[in-house]
């Protein structure tokens, strides 16, 4: 299932987030996607701390997991689930049926 996720850094955790981030490796950010989620791609507003992120999970607990390890640095407003074109036609053309 494909999920929208929007992301919030704490203003006050901004800097060390960042800094954090900034300095992970490829394989520290590969090791940051758990088993169960694939990160789809992820934009940044970097200036205001926030972006974000098309993920496909397997399961609810993989996408809570995923966002957890990252609860002591932000938040996560919105995470909702989405479709993409093909599975959108589908549904709408099964609504009209």
């Amino acid at each position: 299932m494909l999920f929208y996720v929007k992301y919030q850094v704490d203003r006050d955790k901004q800097s060390d987030t960042q800094a954090f981030f900034a300095n992970m490796s490829e394989e520290e950010r590969a090791k940051e996607i758990p088993d169960g989620v694939n990160l789809v791609g992820r934009w940044h507003d970097l200036p205001n701390g926030w972006g974000v992120a098309i993920v496909e999970a397997e399961s609810q607990e993989a996408l809570t997991g995923w966002a957890m390890s990252w609860s002591g640095a932000c938040t996560f407003p919105v995470i909702t689930p989405v479709v993409d074109d093909d599975t959108g036609t589908k549904l709408l053309k099964k609504m009209q049926e």
